[in-house]
This record gives C-alpha cells, sequence and structure tokens, in this order.
C-alpha cells in the first residue's frame, strides 16, 4: 500500500529542522524584554505546537496575558531577522529527500508562511517543495485536517495517495481525519508516547527511515 503514495507532506519544526535554539531565543527576548523570567530550551520545547501565538502565550503564563500582543510583537520581530542563526536540518534530511524523487514533496507547518519559508530557504531544502502552506492564512492549524486538504488539493493530490509525517500528534490526527497514510517521527518535539497514542500508520526514530518505509 505504501508504495501507491504520490504526495509525502512533511511538518516543518522537529521533523525536517530543529529550530528549537533560534525558537528559545526568541521566546526569551520576548519575556526579557518585559522583564519576565527567561525559559529554559527543554521547557521551550514543550511549548511549541499550535503556532507561534500558542507558544508566546504558554511562555508568558496564565498570569500574564495581558501583555501577549506586545510579548507576540518582540517574538515576531527577533525570530524573523535570527530564523536561521542556529536552526538546522536533521540528519539526512536533505540527502533522503532528493532520493524521494519519484514523489510529490510538500510542507504544511503551524509556523507563519513567511517565516516556515524562510527556514526552508536558509536551510536549503526550499526547491524541493511543490507546495508550501504555513499558518496564518485563512484555515484553521494542525490538528485540523482542514489546511493539510486544502494543500492536498492545491497540488491536485488525493489523500488516499498522501502520507503526512510529522513529530506531533496534531500531525498525526490531522492526516488520519484527512484520511491519508500517517507516519510519526520519535526524534522531534513530540513525546514519543503521545505520537504512539495518536495511531501513526508508520513509526521512525530518524528522517532517513523514512526512505526505508517508502521504499520496502
Amino acid at each position: 500500500m505504501i508504495k501507491q503514495i504520490d504526495l509525502i507532506v512533511f511538518d516543518l519544526d522537529g521533523t525536517l529542522a530543529d529550530s528549537l535554539p533560534d525558537i528559545t531565543k526568541a521566546a526569551n527576548h520576548a519575556c526579557r524584554s518585559l522583564g519576565l523570567p527567561e525559559h529554559p530550551v527543554e521547557a521551550i520545547k514543550h511549548m511549541i505546537g499550535g503556532g507561534e501565538r500558542k507558544l508566546v502565550e504558554r511562555a508568558l503564563g496564565p498570569d500574564r496575558q495581558e501583555l501577549m500582543e506586545e510579548a507576540f510583537r518582540l517574538y515576531l520581530d527577533y525570530y524573523s531577522h535570527h530564523v536561521g542563526d542556529f536552526t538546522r536540518l536533521y540528519p539526512e534530511v536533505k540527502e533522503t529527500l532528493s532520493q524521494l524523487g519519484g514523489k510529490k514533496l510538500a510542507v504544511l507547518s503551524n509556523k507563519r508562511q513567511s517565516l516556515t519559508e524562510a527556514v526552508l530557504k536558509v536551510t536549503g531544502i526550499l526547491p524541493f517543495f511543490a507546495a508550501v502552506r504555513g499558518g496564518g492564512r485563512e484555515l484553521p492549524l494542525k490538528p485540523s485536517p482542514e489546511p493539510l486538504l486544502a494543500l492536498i488539493n492545491e497540488v491536485q493530490g488525493d489523500p488516499a495517495r498522501t502520507l503526512m509525517v510529522g513529530d506531533k500528534p496534531g500531525d498525526v490526527l490531522a492526516g488520519k481525519a484527512a484520511g491519508t497514510l500517517t507516519l510519526g517521527v520519535t526524534y522531534g518535539y513530540g513525546e514519543p508516547s503521545a505520537v504512539v497514542a495518536a495511531g501513526p500508520d508508520f513509526l521512525v526514530d530518524s528522517f532517513a527511515a523514512i526512505k526505508e518505509v517508502l521504499l520496502s
């Protein structure tokens, strides 16, 4: 069945690229600028998911939400200027993408469209993808299936012949709700047990292993 896949849709943060260092610096810049405590990297890791606003909300905490708009502005301003300072692809991402030439490839991220494209450009993998869809558009974010279905429609794909790949339960749930096959990765920002609990069709612990699943 896996050989019938025509389209592979990848999440970005925690799946293709380790962007946690730059996200952490941007979040802590916002906190520091407002005189608030900064967060360790591991804490920010668990705040990722649901887009930038959710991240900033979590970084502020429930008692400081009145600072949300200023914190959000500070975060976006800093991150947009430092999107590639420390962000790196996971091992063998570029090599593996180049070996999937027989498939159509796309990216679906909850990260804003402009920032998604910026990360793909700075890491050198934008040319691999037939379509890129980020957040901040008219549709809800993952785990809603709507942005995934819109992307599949954009490239004239078929959900039944699509594979959704990601490191968070939301990626798996979006794929399942959209009628695609799903592949969870355990090396990213999602808790492996939570990814497993979401019930992906396939599970891998390295990006290169995706090729083995697809080509086996």
